[in-house]
């Protein structure tokens, strides 16, 4: 499943929350985060309302403390309080230090020396672990979204009037497309900005699709030009195939323990496939060409670890499409005890089974046979 975020109105830490709820986010899953605050200190209410008619969810955290002055020790101390998972502790970290750089650059100091006011405070603390839980719960493979609207005028803060967009969102906003410039007030607030770095939000053009469940995060304001909110779109792929990125290059100045190694290490960080192939070079040289297969999100994080893996000078990178077949894994109890299967369906309505092979090993090991023998014993087995 994959996400996408219209940004018709703009974007803010709480219509990402909102947006997740009312596409189908499970509410409950915050409920840990404010357990980790002091007691009555803060409530959040997830409201029905709306914005030039359009219904949606409006998240709202209401927090008890009058005036915020936090580094990003101090916030990323509150984080590290809260049960997130992986991903979303990643995602959050990673969000305030994208804003703690920004402030950085616009106020010409260092990062340590960065004074969050309004970033800082819990409401916004909540905002961008709560959105990076709820994301994480519907474990997308890949989150797209349009240009960014980011209004004019002014807006008042903490150091006082601002353009719109403020100095840090601006700096923020470097490399993303935006649009709205028309549009009365700020739209794109530094939260909400951040959140979209932080999930390496994808701004390219994605192929046909087909919407599951849509829902709409609402702001707080209620402009006459343009309704103030956020589409969150759950979608699948409309066909078979999907996009992928495909690496090759040629390495022969590395030993085989080398190779093998980058190879394990590209596995474990998720390359759909890593392998090398035997290759003969200029002047006769023999090499190994390896080829890495990824998702189109990871495409620079595995093109930097490859070369820093294999020390290689270039890389051949091709798009490519992979057409994949329908598959369920389950555990099923049979006379030669538990295992893995991996059911296949074919489009013609056929389907075949499948015991995934380290289980399959696992069990032989237990029943004092090789892998191929319990194999034999398996070819009667039907559904």
């Amino acid at each position: 499943m994959r996400v996408f975020l219209n940004l018709f109105g703009g974007v803010a830490g709480d219509m990402l929350v909102g947006g997740l709820l009312d596409a189908g986010a499970d509410a409950k899953l915050l409920d840990p985060l404010l357990a980790c605050l002091p007691p009555g200190e803060v409530q959040i209410h997830v409201e029905r309302s709306l914005r030039q008619g359009i219904a949606g969810t409006h998240f709202v955290v209401d927090a008890k403390e009058v005036s915020t002055h936090r580094h990003l020790s101090d916030v990323l101390a509150i984080l590290g309080t809260m049960p997130l998972t992986p991903r979303a502790s990643r995602w959050a970290v990673s969000a305030f230090q994208e804003l703690a750089h920004a402030e950085a650059r616009a106020h010409d100091c260092a990062v340590e020396e960065v004074h969050f006011h309004e970033v800082g405070a819990i409401d916004a603390i909540v905002d961008i672990a709560g959105a990076c839980t709820l994301l994480d719960s519907l474990e997308p493979t890949a989150v797209f979204a349009s240009a960014i609207p980011v209004g004019s005028g002014v807006v008042h803060c903490a150091h006082g009037t601002m353009p719109v967009p403020a100095p840090a969102t601006r700096f923020l906003l470097e490399g993303m497309p935006t649009c709205g410039f028309d549009l009365v007030g700020e739209r794109a607030t530094p939260t909400g900005v951040a959140l979209l770095r932080a999930w390496q939000v994808q701004f390219a053009p994605r192929d046909a699709a087909v919407c599951h469940r849509a829902g709409h995060g609402l702001g707080t304001r209620n402009p006459d030009d343009r309704a103030n909110l956020v589409r969150v779109e759950l979608e699948s792929a409309a066909t078979a195939a999907e996009w992928l990125v495909e690496f090759r290059c040629l390495v022969d100045d590395q030993s085989g323990e080398v190779i093998g190694d980058a190879l394990a290490q590209l596995r474990r960080a998720g390359a759909l496939e890593a392998y090398a192939c035997a290759a003969t070079t200029k002047k006769g040289r023999p090499a190994f060409e390896v080829v890495v297969l990824c998702e189109v999100p990871q495409q620079q994080h595995f093109q930097d670890l490859m070369f820093r893996l294999l020390g290689t000078l270039g890389l051949r990178v091709t798009p490519l499409q992979r057409a994949t077949l329908p598959r369920t894994v389950y555990t099923r109890q049979g006379e030669q005890g538990e295992l893995v299967w991996k059911k296949r369906r074919y489009y013609n309505g056929e389907s075949a089974l499948k015991p995934e092979f380290e289980s399959l090993r696992a069990r032989a090991l237990e029943l004092g046979l090789t892998p191929r023998e319990l194999l034999q014993q398996l070819e009667h087995f039907r559904e």
